[in-house]
């Protein structure tokens, strides 16, 4: 027998109207919702001097690579006298065209020094590294001229940190560039020329696209920290990932300390206390989240003060030793549904009650384990005020209050702050996108009969 067909449905005029509309206004919306996220990455993506341009520009300018080769084969001096003038010419030619021509979206400058026809020095920087060290490095609060540049051991110093490689007997790993550029060649003469003269010859120069670099800017955007507080130990070892890894002591620590206080109290209140007393407890729960933290912020500070919970990880975690009164409802509810019967054949073969809450109620918890564990974490990811009040030790503080205290210091560039930013927006994103089908399913198993 043939399968009838189902009939189509068509649509009025009206409805396919009103589908128009809903389909246009969600995108719409949806678009309006994603531009300033757009705008954040694009700012990022740019250098120091192009994100201040009038009108903005949506989409970064494309990333510029520039290698100059400078020619030594006049030079008389030992190997070691050499390898002395190519890094002050080095950190010379990147510091000048880092300064003199920031307009040209140059992100890469490669030096090269030849001799001969034969590369014998190589250094490569990216322009956020240049920068991190004229914010917080060497050249922290001078002007880059080259008197700066060159003073004491300075450019030595800089060239270490930037790194370089130099074998008078050639790198053959390192080609040099041969051809001049003309309009960049006459750029580089007037910066060479009038502020940063050099001891060898401008023998070639060459630009090339390569927008891969708008993206290795990040790399250099989360070693801000190391420079930033160079002086705390931690810090300047871990960088970064001392934040990242405070927070995600907190928000452990959080989702473990809630999940079973939370199914502990919803338990106790489901099965074990009578009626009465289990509404009385469960309205205890749900009226204390009713209180603005504003009104017990100052005692409660001060009580952590007072019992030494200040200034160090006890002042962090203590706050989640509380059980949320609106997971220990989830809770509450969702045992309310599992059978009685279930608990009857267990008490009989002589569980304990314990016995019942670990064996039967939480493997059934699954749903909402996972629903508590997925807010827990984007609710805490983003807390600022407790822990931006309880801690004073550089170590010790959390992506936002790092993020908050990086960005009052009036060194900070706003293409490097939205950029950290972005970075620890991302996780929360992320996190949405890959576990946006198990929260519905969370939520949906986790509704609460009425």
């Amino acid at each position: 027998m043939k399968k009838s067909k189902s009939p189509k449905i068509r649509l009025s005029k009206s409805d396919l109207s009103l589908q128009i509309v809903s389909i246009v206004v969600t995108v719409i919306s949806l678009l309006l919702v994603l531009f300033p996220f757009a705008l954040t990455i694009s700012n990022a993506m740019k250098d120091n001097t192009k994100i201040y341009d009038v009108p903005p520009k949506l989409l970064p300018d494309s990333a510029n690579s520039l290698q100059i080769a400078v020619d030594y084969t006049d030079f008389t001096g030992s190997d070691a006298e050499l390898e002395t003038v190519l890094q002050e010419d080095m950190v010379s030619s990147m510091f000048g065209i880092y300064t003199k021509l920031n307009r040209d979206s140059i992100f890469e400058t490669k030096f090269y020094g030849v001799r001969d026809g034969q590369t014998i020095f190589y250094a490569r920087a990216h322009q956020s590294q240049l920068q991190l060290e004229k914010d917080y490095g060497i050249y922290e609060g001078t002007v880059l001229k080259k008197q700066t540049l060159l003073y004491k051991d300075r450019a030595q110093r800089a060239a270490n940190i930037i790194g370089y490689e130099f074998s008078p007997d050639g790198l053959s790993s390192h080609p040099a560039p041969t051809g001049m550029q003309d309009g960049m060649q006459a750029k580089l003469q007037e910066v060479f020329e009038k502020k940063f003269p050099l001891n060898g010859t401008l023998a070639a120069c060459d630009t090339k696209q390569n927008n891969w670099l708008l993206l290795e800017s990040f790399v250099h955007y989360m070693k801000l920290p190391n420079y930033m507080y160079s002086k705390n130990e931690t810090i300047s070892r871990f960088g970064f990932w001392a934040f990242v890894g405070n927070t995600v002591i907190v928000i452990g620590f959080a989702i473990l300390s809630q999940v079973f206080l939370c199914s502990l109290c919803g338990f106790v209140i489901s099965r074990l206390l009578p009626p009465k007393a289990a509404r009385f407890t469960l309205l205890f729960f749900l009226g204390a989240q009713m209180i603005p933290f504003a009104s017990i912020m100052l005692p409660q500070l001060i009580m952590y003060r007072n019992m030494g919970a200040y200034n160090n990880y006890a002042a962090l975690l203590l706050p989640f030793l509380y059980p949320y009164g609106f997971y220990v409802y989830l809770f509450k509810g969702f045992f309310d549904r599992i059978p009685g019967s279930y608990f009857e054949a267990a008490r009989l073969d002589g569980a304990s009650n314990f016995f019942l809450y670990r064996r039967i109620c939480m493997p059934l918890s699954k749903p909402i384990i996972s629903l508590i564990a997925l807010q827990t974490f984007l609710g805490n990811w983003n807390d600022f005020f407790w822990a931006w009040m309880v801690t004073e030790l550089q170590e010790l503080w959390t992506l936002n209050v790092a993020l908050y205290n990086i960005s009052n210091n009036v060194s900070t560039k706003q293409n490097t702050l939205m950029g950290i930013s972005l970075v620890t927006i991302l996780p929360v994103i992320l996190i949405t996108l890959l576990f946006s089908k198990q929260l519905k399913a969370s939520i949906m198993s986790s509704g609460v009969k009425g």
